[in-house]
C-alpha cells in the first residue's frame, strides 16, 4: 500500500488539567518549566496527577504524541497516513490502539508486555492557555531501529520524524535508520524539532542526523532561537539553511515565517480567543504535509496549516472531531 505520510514517535495519552499558575510555582523545583516539555518519572507524574485529583480537577484524556496528532489530523484531512509505534498492554496502551483505528491509521504496533507502562503526558494548561507538559515515555523508550519498517518509508510520500524520539539512545538509533532509508528512496523527510527542551539538550545529536538535509524543518520561535543562537530572523534563515531548503517557524498568534527555495514569507496569524494551545503546532504540521501531498506550494501549505492551528486552540485539547477536520479544509477553501 502506498502512503501519503508515515512517522515514527512516541505514542502517549494526554492527561489534560486545567490549572493556575501557582502550581507550576510550588512544583518548580522538579525542573518544570512553563510552556516546555520535562521528561518525569512515572511515580512524580502519579504524584501530580494525585494532587490535581485531590484538588477537584476533573482531566480530560486523549491520544496524543507530537507525531500521532499530526498524522491524525493529515489522515483526517484526507491524507493517507501509518504509525510505527510501541504500546504497552495496558488500559493506555488499549485506548491509544484503538484512536489510530477509528482514524483511519496504519500502524504497526500491538501490545507488547512488559515492566515498562505505555507512554503517558501530563498536560497542564493555564489560564492564559498556555500548555506545560510532564512526559512519562514508558515503553516508548524501547522503541528501536527494529521497530522502523523500510518498505513502509519506501512507499511513503513523506516521512515524518518528531525531535522528541532522539531522547534515548535507541531512539536516536531508529530515527538516523528511518532518516537514512528515506534518504536512500527519496521519500520526503520532514523533521519536527519538539521542543526547547530537545533542542537544548540533544543539539549535537540534531545536527548529526540532519547535515545531509531535510527536505522540511518545523519548529517555533524559541526552538529555532535556541537552535541557530540567535533571535534576528535573517541569522536564523542563514543557518538553517546549511540542513533544510524548507523551514516554517510558528509564531503563535502572529503566524508564522519561513523560506523554500526560490524565496522566503510571511504568513499573518488570525486573531481568535485561544483557550488551549496544546497541539497547535502538530496540527500545523499535519495541515501542511497535507496540504504539500495535494500539490500546494509551501506558503499556501502554511496558510493553511495557520487556519487549522487557529480552529484547534479555540478548543481543549490537541484534537478535534472528524467533523470538525472536514470542516476546516471546507472553510478554508473559500476563505
Amino acid at each position: 500500500m502506498k502512503y501519503d505520510l508515515c512517522s515514527i514517535g512516541s505514542a502517549l495519552v494526554d492527561i489534560t488539567f486545567q490549572i493556575e499558575d501557582d502550581f507550576l510555582q510550588r512544583h518548580k523545583e522538579r525542573g518544570i518549566s512553563k510552556g516546555g516539555m520535562t521528561l518525569i518519572e512515572k511515580e512524580d507524574q502519579a504524584n501530580l496527577i494525585k494532587e490535581l485529583n485531590e484538588s477537584g480537577k476533573i482531566p480530560g484524556k486523549a491520544c496524543g504524541g507530537s507525531a500521532t496528532n499530526s498524522v491524525v489530523a493529515a489522515s483526517l484531512f484526507g491524507s493517507s497516513c501509518f504509525m510505527s509505534c510501541i504500546v504497552g498492554d495496558d488500559e493506555n496502551g488499549r485506548f491509544y490502539l484503538e484512536d489510530l483505528s477509528s482514524n483511519g491509521i496504519g500502524h504497526s504496533s500491538n501490545l507488547i508486555k512488559s515492566e515498562l507502562p505505555s507512554g503517558q503526558c501530563l498536560v497542564m494548561v493555564s489560564n492564559d492557555a498556555e500548555r506545560t507538559m510532564c512526559t512519562n515515555l514508558g515503553i516508548n523508550s524501547e522503541f528501536s531501529s527494529e521497530n522502523v519498517d523500510e518498505m513502509i518509508i519506501k512507499n511513503s510520500n513523506f516521512i515524518l520524524l518528531e525531535g522528541y524520539l532522539i531522547a534515548s539512545p535507541e531512539g536516536f538509533d531508529s530515527f538516523k535508520k528511518a532518516f537514512n532509508l528515506a534518504k536512500k528512496h527519496n521519500v520526503n523527510v520532514a523533521l519536527s524539532l519538539s521542543d526547547v527542551f530537545i533542542v537544548s539538550s540533544f543539539r549535537n545529536e540534531l545536527i548529526e542526523l540532519i547535515t545531509t538535509k531535510c527536505d522540511l524543518i518545523f519548529c517555533n520561535e524559541a526552538e529555532a532561537a535556541e537552535f541557530s543562537n540567535s533571535d534576528k530572523e535573517e541569522e536564523i534563515f542563514s543557518f538553517f539553511k546549511d540542513y533544510t531548503p524548507n523551514l516554517l517557524i510558528t509564531k503563535g498568534a502572529k503566524g508564522c515565517v519561513g523560506f523554500d527555495e526560490e524565496y522566503s514569507f510571511d504568513v499573518p496569524g488570525i486573531k481568535v480567543d485561544a483557550v488551549d494551545t496544546n497541539g497547535a503546532g502538530d496540527m500545523f504540521a499535519g495541515a501542511v504535509i497535507n496540504s504539500l501531498n495535494e500539490g500546494k506550494d509551501l506558503k499556501s501549505s502554511a496558510e493553511f496549516g495557520c487556519f487549522a492551528s487557529s480552529k484547534i486552540v479555540q478548543n481543549s485539547g490537541p484534537r478535534l472531531s472528524s467533523e470538525q477536520y472536514k470542516e476546516i479544509k471546507e472553510t478554508f477553501s473559500g476563505y
